[in-house]
């Protein structure tokens, strides 16, 4: 009987204080706590009435009403272990009057460990306009975000990349696109959020090749007439297996770090078509033919004259082009007034291969009479050919009435002759190589 009546005044009693505390309202529990944490790491859930001070009675609950742990205080601490059955919903529960706090989700990380890259196609080694899909993938870890980087960190929205998750694509792959990769995964934790970065995956993106083109030139060896036959193509990504054919008939092949390559072979008297393939693992592309013709420096040599005005209309320089009537591999050499003219002076230069004489300044330079000759660049043995001579005055001795058949007479633009001039000069050498 005696416990009866203390049980009933304590129960009095709790009431008592919940009128005067609250003022006649019921305990609202307010629960507060981590919504994520790594496994076997300690967590603490913490419930209390605002505004009250007595203890009180209070249960944790979780999901359907499993209940974890009681606790009695005014405030109270709830602290527990986390393993993956930790997750779920969880609530506190006033004893007295059953009233229920808010709910917090808690979700259980695992921590992040051994990132790694993987491609599509694998080797990451691809083509222009192909597809490429890179993933990042970890041996463990949940609750993870996603970092790229290539040359530094990608950002998104982008025209380069697309991102979902945990892959990077890029669908139609650039130049843009090569180098290197990696990734960073990292979990999603505000407190000692932790991360693991891949290694570096280098992604090769190749050119595709274009058509290659054949050319030519010729030598002798002592005893025969020798041809140096260059197969190149203007872009593409080495290396590259290039097929000499003569006739269709395959001579050689050659596979090279390079997008060019030379076949030699003695010249026949007769003509034969050349052609050269050049293949990659995708593509097999075959030059245009080239006829395999040399025909000796002969017939009549002619020296065409283009006099060059400046914005005055005035005679500025002059272009002495030295035409063989024949002859596939011509070598060329000038005179003035019967001396040899050398490869450039102050106010001429060759270029062209010496086939075109520049006075890039008729006034400075020399009047007189000037000659080409052309021989067969072949053979040191083989006879000049001459052309007539032509006489070259300064400007005010030009006359539009000398005009002969192998003279033009051409405007220039309002730069001055003596900046083209010098330009001229600059780009020479360039071109001679």
């Amino acid at each position: 009987m005696g416990g009866i009546l203390y049980f009933l005044f304590m129960s009095l009693s709790v009431l008592v204080r919940l009128v005067t505390e609250t003022g006649g309202s019921s305990l609202n529990p307010v629960l507060s706590g981590p919504s994520k944490a790594y496994l076997k790491s300690q967590v603490q859930f913490h419930c209390e009435v605002k505004g009250w001070s007595s203890p009180l009675t209070y249960e944790l609950r979780k999901d359907a009403g499993i209940l974890i742990a009681t606790e009695e205080n005014a405030k109270v601490t709830f602290s527990l272990k986390v393993t993956e059955g930790s997750e779920g919903k969880y609530y506190c529960r006033v004893t007295t009057g059953g009233q229920t706090s808010n709910t917090v989700q808690l979700q259980a990380v695992i921590p992040v460990v051994g990132a790694s890259l993987r491609s599509v196609p694998d080797p990451p080694i691809i083509y222009e306009g192909e597809r490429l899909v890179l993933s990042c993938l970890v041996r463990k870890g949940t609750h993870l975000s996603y970092t790229w980087y290539h040359k530094q960190e990608v950002v998104v929205p982008s025209d380069l990349y697309r991102l979902s998750e945990n892959t990077l694509t890029v669908d139609t792959v650039s130049e843009h696109h090569a180098g290197m990769y990696s990734c960073t995964a990292q979990n999603q934790v505000l407190v000692n959020p932790r991360s693991s970065s891949s290694r570096s995956l280098n992604v090769i993106v190749k050119k595709y090749i274009s058509t290659p083109k054949l050319s030519f030139t010729v030598f002798y060896n002592g005893s025969a007439l020798i041809a140096n036959i260059s197969c190149r193509v203007a872009r593409g990504s080495p290396p590259l297996t290039f097929r000499f054919l003569l006739n269709d008939e395959e001579m050689d092949v050659k596979r090279v770090d390079s997008l060019d390559t030379w076949f030699v072979l003695p010249v026949a008297l007769k003509v034969r078509s050349a052609q050269c393939k050049a293949e990659t693992q995708t593509q097999q592309l075959i030059s245009d033919p080239l006829q395999l013709e040399v025909v000796p420096v002969g017939g009549a040599v002619n020296v065409m004259v283009t006099y060059l005005h400046n914005a005055d209309a005035e005679v500025a320089a002059a272009q002495l082009s030295c035409v063989p009537t024949r002859g596939t591999f011509p070598a060329f050499s000038w005179s003035l007034n019967h001396s040899s003219l050398p490869a450039e002076g102050d106010s001429h230069v060759l270029t062209q291969h010496g086939q075109i004489l520049f006075l890039t300044d008729i006034n400075a330079a020399s009047p007189g009479y000037y000659r080409c000759q052309a021989r067969d660049s072949f053979d040191d043995n083989s006879t000049w050919v001459e052309s007539e001579e032509i006489l070259i005055k300064k400007t005010e001795e030009v006359n539009q009435s000398e005009t002969t058949s192998n003279t033009q007479r051409v405007p220039v633009t309002d730069i001055s002759y003596e900046a083209q001039a010098v330009e001229m000069k600059t780009i020479i050498k360039e071109f001679e190589v």
